[in-house]
């Protein structure tokens, strides 16, 4: 059967669109503001070999990723049949942390397996040693929460009432934790109805005969951008400030061989496995390599299991971007994002306009908690707060605003205020925090949160408080991030990592986080957008007199 192009546009689309139409559902129905408000969810739909076919808008860390859950559960489960419904979260199985549960529904026409469904949430709270599931201090995965391999959560459309209590009663929040569970199987089942309705629309065989092209169209696209890019071997490095045990920083060495139409990333020469949950699985390395890559060869490929084809991961077992069970990871978006910086300086000397300077580089979660919420209900708030993006050729860096490679929205502090006793009393950009340039990078953000509690607790998982945003070309470094409490008049700075630090009423917990690099030699800079940062609040007069010579 051949392909006609518009048909095949129309079908590829019809795809991503059951995606964005599930994605809607969870949106729509979720209980945690991590889901509803922070959209740290995702959705797809993949062929019955586990490759990812269509996705919605939403986490590229996540996406680039599920696949090879996916297959694990594929094999891992003999049986699949209409109605059911397999969940997991194992970061040893191909997941990336436990507090990102996966769902998948395979989806039948006529008896035959055409399509599986999947979603993946962030949830508030997956049990472990600490509120939110975020533990700094934590040595092993067995800690950090509730590990679930793959297993039926329903079989034959009947939900699996006992591993639902098993998962409540190794919670904090059940309510909110099997809300935003019940939101994605929901999604499951309105894009396993849509995708029957699109099978019924072109039949069953040229359903997978589409299918196959969409990952094969992408394939070839990848395959011809990556053939047009320079040939040779990149190397750069990146590191973290520390592990949060020890001082010694963290580092994530790469070298991008790049050629006929392929490109291997070689991460030998990174750190060893460290004795804390700043580690990595080989899933979350893969999926960071996948979007940079993605990301410098051509953003307008449709990005399906067709992308990854031509990427060759080398990661030593036993390293920080591969670590060995039962190393804790849940902090592991703190290599992932080294990750990303460390490839886009390997890629600066091949590409240099399709790369920015180094971004703020770090998830930076807070973890705040009390006993005294609504209804007198213990209560939990998780966020992300995100830093400045690095300049690049001809544009500034973004002031405080989420990175491609995560991609979160920010949770609105009204909402916040609302749902729990927490104050927002300064939410704002800081100036001189981008790193000079011709190109300047972009602003970090600083953010003070009172408790209005009687007592609560905070934990973090923050870094880049030494270590700072790199420039490029003669750019200058972003400014570090701060933490510190504010407690009865007196102010105590915090390391980057803290677990279970007492709060009571007045409190201020307060933030300053990371900016961005700079792009090119600053006395380059047009006298305009000087001038345009100062009327702006951007930079300060001093700051322009010390790296700007005016």
């Amino acid at each position: 059967m051949g392909v006609d192009p518009i048909t095949f546009e129309v079908f590829r689309n019809g795809l991503v669109a059951v995606a964005e139409q599930m994605s809607a559902i969870i949106w729509r129905t979720s209980f945690s503001t991590i889901i509803r408000e922070m959209l740290d969810y995702s959705t797809a739909i993949f062929d019955p070999a586990g490759r990812i076919v269509a996705q919605a808008c939403r986490i590229p860390i996540h996406l680039n990723s599920m696949s090879r859950s996916l297959r694990t559960a594929l094999v891992t489960i003999d049986t699949w049949r209409p109605g059911d419904i397999v969940v997991m979260n194992d970061p040893y199985s191909g997941g990336q942390h436990l507090p990102d549960v996966q769902t998948f529904m395979p989806v039948f026409v006529d008896d035959a397996l055409v399509a599986i469904c999947g979603t993946l949430g962030h949830h508030l709270d997956v049990g472990g040693m600490r509120p939110g599931s975020y533990a700094a201090d934590a040595t092993e995965i067995y800690q950090e929460g509730l590990r679930l391999p793959p297993i039926k959560l329903a079989e034959n459309g009947r939900m699996n009432d006992r591993l639902l209590a098993l998962i409540a009663a190794n919670i904090r929040q059940p309510d909110k934790t099997l809300g935003d569970l019940r939101a994605q199987t929901a999604a499951l089942e309105v894009g396993a109805a849509s995708v029957r309705d699109i099978v019924q629309r072109y039949g069953a065989p040229a359903f997978r005969e589409y299918s196959d092209e969409t990952v094969a169209t992408s394939e070839r696209r990848m395959r011809a951008c990556l053939a047009a890019m320079p040939r040779g071997t990149y190397a750069a490095e990146a590191c973290l400030d520390d592990d949060g045990v020890s001082d010694e920083p963290v580092r994530v060495a790469v070298a991008v061989t790049v050629g006929d139409g392929e490109v291997t990333v070689d991460f030998t020469g990174s750190s060893r496995q460290r004795p804390s949950p700043i580690n990595a699985t080989i899933s979350s390395t893969e999926s960071a390599t996948y979007y940079v890559v993605m990301a410098v060869a051509d953003p307008t490929i449709p990005a399906n299991f067709g992308c990854y084809e031509p990427i060759r991961v080398i990661a030593p077992s036993g390293t920080v971007v591969n670590a060995e069970l039962p190393s804790p990871v849940v902090g592991r978006m703190a290599i992932t994002h080294t990750i990303t910086n460390a490839l886009f300086a390997a890629f600066a000397s091949a590409l240099p306009g399709r790369v920015t300077a180094a971004y703020y580089g770090m998830s930076n979660v807070h973890v705040l908690s009390g006993d005294h919420g609504a209804g007198g209900q213990r209560w939990i708030f998780v966020d992300i707060e995100v830093g400045g993006w690095g300049a690049r050729a001809g544009k500034d860096g973004l002031d405080c605003y989420s990175q491609g490679v995560h991609n979160l929205a920010n949770t609105p502090i009204e909402m916040v205020e609302a749902v729990y006793p927490l104050r927002f009393t300064q939410y704002e950009l800081v100036p001189d925090s981008g790193g000079a340039g011709a190109f300047r990078g972009g602003l970090g953000a600083a953010r003070d949160i009172e408790l209005l509690d009687e007592r609560g607790a905070l934990y973090t998982q923050f870094d880049h408080c030494k270590i700072p945003a790199f420039g490029l070309f003669g750019g200058r470094p972003g400014a570090c991030a701060d933490l510190s409490v504010e407690s009865g008049g007196r102010s105590t700075r915090l390391p980057s990592k803290v677990s279970n630090h007492p709060l009571r009423r007045g409190d201020v917990f307060r933030m300053t986080t990371q900016g961005g690099g700079g792009y090119g030699e600053p006395r380059e800079r047009d006298p305009a957008l000087i001038e345009r940062d100062l009327r702006e609040g951007k930079v300060t007069p001093a700051a322009v007199t010390r790296e700007y010579g005016r």
